[in-house]
């Protein structure tokens, strides 16, 4: 809420400074305002008052601009110092009261009247001028403009899930009902905060709209759906976890913005979501205990949805303690290590495994391969980490009930028309991203894709060894024996990754858009034959395939209509296949040279990237190479054994 300027100012000068300029008794109707920092953006100005004004360069003499790195600029006095900025025109008593809004006069700032410069000509205006004080904190969290402009949007969307939640929960204006609101409406209130920036600002009127139509999810029907009452708890218990999850990852957002700060063409949650993910998995005993207590662990018929809402705020700040949020995302700030190549990863849950798509009713006894999803608004409640139903149609995609996989994708934000950011540069922090969703999630983990961006400029090539690819099955796939005691390469033996008409997807050319509006894309290259572990790194292999891309580049398996190299993925199928159901050991020469590629590959990029990249990328290599013959030798270790004479009784 704005509050209300003086209108005849006391003159003052700051604390300790009796040589600073002063600021004088604002005149009535004054329409100037000096500009110096996100205000003096068009872009920034137009999304906070939906408009632009005219203005001119001037000056502000005895102050100073201050901008910290992790921050956002301000003026301070100081005696014989100038700031060089703009004075606009036309400020109408509205826009003034935007930008007191904005500005949080009276709590975080000031509006004073100063005299500017304009062309050597004194002209009074008005100013904002920080409350130092109020300041600190904003500054120490690591607040950059786009946060404050985040924040404003947010006060205002607040006043309306006010009202939402006193109407539709709580009639005492309750501080719980709102927090529950805001979480159940978290993806709405996400979408709006995006719609904003895309549009240059939305007015009032229309995010008053879109918070009033948002529906309030309910367990009403559930009521008369016996066969889906049979899967409750289960999905309301993953429900819970991902609501503690969404109430961890915007306490670590906005406690520690600095850290969380990612380039802005990177998913904004994804290191919160990290610190996230990571108290969580560390706090698992506390997490089920508390889901016990509070009796969400299970379906209540007594219990309303927003019941469980209000169990996952009490449970999140239980687990939420100021020492180990710290530690948490002092770890992230230690290890965060950028490389060049964006990334993205997509996991697959299922209790059946490859059997998920075309599962009978029934089948699967712990959620009918996730058939109500949807109806339990999971992937309201796992936007974060971009949770949806995959069954490898289109079904899914359109929220309408079918059978197949839990999947996770990071960065993205939304279904239709593939419309994400990558999740990060740093191959250590989709690993860990990776190893702790699969924790948090506690199902059973089927697959693994990682998406790499790759160059537009640098055109695909004719891979001269397509054995190269047997070296990322080794690395990444599924090599074990089967029942019957033969070794295979499971994801392709099984057909896991085998279209019936289309081949096997090793990997495929994505095309991800990050912007609903834009017609443009980034060329991405996913990689969809890796298996999917419980406790495991796959830091190694997101390296491999990095390096591998980087240097060899090679045209992707399927839908890439380019390629010229259709004819030799068919042959190199048959011949994956065949090594799949029998896999013999790569010669070394094969897996020395292979190793080359990726070095070659990472030192490209370690070359761009510093000292401390390149040295990561050393050790990293070194375990690339020592799981890569380590494997191929189980291949040698299993021929040996299949030839040796059966032990007779």
């Amino acid at each position: 809420m704005a509050v209300p300027i003086r209108t005849d100012p006391a003159v003052k000068s700051p604390p300790g400074d009796d040589t600073a300029e002063t600021y004088t008794q604002a005149p009535v109707n004054l329409d100037t305002l000096f500009v110096y920092g996100s205000l003096n953006d068009d872009h920034f100005f137009r999304l906070i008052t939906g408009t632009t004004l005219p203005g001119q360069s001037a000056c502000l003499p005895n102050h100073r601009r201050v901008h910290p790195e992790r921050g956002f600029a301000f003026a301070i006095p100081w005696k014989g110092d100038r700031i060089d900025g703009r004075l606009l025109t036309h400020v109408t008593p509205a826009l003034l009261a935007k930008l007191d809004e904005y500005e949080s006069v009276g709590t975080l700032y000031t509006r004073e009247v100063v005299q500017v410069m304009v062309e050597e000509q004194a002209v009074p205006a008005y100013v904002y001028i920080p409350l130092a004080e109020a300041l600190r904190p904003y500054l120490e969290k690591g607040f950059a403009e786009r946060d404050r402009i985040e924040e404003y949007v947010e006060r205002t969307v607040q006043r309306y899930l006010e009202a939402k939640a006193d109407r539709c929960l709580l009639a005492d204006g309750n501080r719980l009902a709102l927090d529950v609101t805001r979480e159940l409406l978290s993806e709405e209130i996400q979408g709006l905060l995006m719609q904003y920036f895309l549009d240059d600002g939305l007015p009032p009127f229309i995010l008053k709209h879109e918070i009033e139509k948002a529906n309030l999810p309910s367990l009403t029907w559930l009521e008369t759906d016996r066969k889906a009452q049979a899967y409750a708890s289960n999905y309301l218990e993953l429900g819970v976890k991902f609501m503690v999850f969404n109430q961890l990852e915007t306490r670590f957002r906005n406690a520690f913005r600095g850290h969380a700060k990612i380039a802005d063409k990177m998913y904004q949650h994804t290191l919160s979501a990290l610190m996230a993910l990571k108290l969580m998995t560390d706090s698992q005993s506390a997490l089920k205990n508390a889901m016990i207590q509070l009796k969400v662990n299970r379906h209540q018929p007594d219990f309303k949805y927003p019941d469980y809402a209000v169990a996952a705020i009490f449970i999140a700040e239980e687990l939420y303690q100021t020492g180990k949020a710290q530690e948490t995302a002092d770890w992230v700030r230690d290890n965060h290590l950028d490389g060049l190549s964006p990334l993205g990863a997509e996991l697959e849950f299922s209790p059946l495994g490859v059997r998920a798509v075309s599962a009978r009713e029934g089948e699967d006894p712990l959620f009918d391969s996730f058939y109500y999803f949807y109806d339990f608004d999971l992937m309201r409640r796992g936007w974060k980490l971009g949770a949806h139903v995959d069954d490898h149609g289109f079904s899914a995609a359109q929220q309408q009930r079918s059978r197949g996989f839990l999947e996770l994708a990071f960065g993205r934000y939304r279904l239709l028309g593939d419309v994400s950011k990558p999740a990060t540069q740093s191959p250590w922090i989709l690993a860990k991203l990776i190893d702790l969703a699969v924790r948090m999630v506690d199902l059973r983990p089927h697959s693994l894709h990682i998406s790499i961006e790759v160059d537009a400029d640098a055109p695909f090539k004719r891979l001269d060894h397509p054995e190269f690819f047997l070296c990322l099955l080794l690395l990444g796939g599924d090599l074990r024996e089967d029942p019957g005691g033969k070794l295979r390469e499971m994801r392709v033996f099984h057909q896991e990754i085998l279209h019936p008409d289309m081949g096997i997807y090793l990997s495929r050319l994505n095309r991800h858009h990050q912007n609903p509006k834009d017609n443009s894309w980034q060329a991405v290259v996913e990689y969809q034959f890796p298996r999917l572990y419980y406790d495991y790194d796959y830091q190694p292999l997101i390296l491999a395939l990095k390096g591998f891309q980087k240097h060899a580049n090679p045209y992707p398996f399927k839908d890439c209509q380019a390629c010229p190299d259709q004819e030799i993925h068919k042959e190199m199928e048959i011949a994956l296949k065949q090594w799949a159901a029998f896999p013999a050991p790569l010669a070394e020469q094969t897996l020395n040279q292979f190793l080359q590629v990726v070095c070659a590959g990472l030192e490209t990029e370690a070359a761009l990237a510093g000292a401390r990249y390149r040295h990561y990328v050393t050790d990293q290599m070194q375990i690339i190479e020592r799981q890569l013959k380590r494997r191929n030798q189980r291949i040698v270790d299993y021929h040996l054994r299949a030839r040796l004479p059966q032990p007779t009784l």
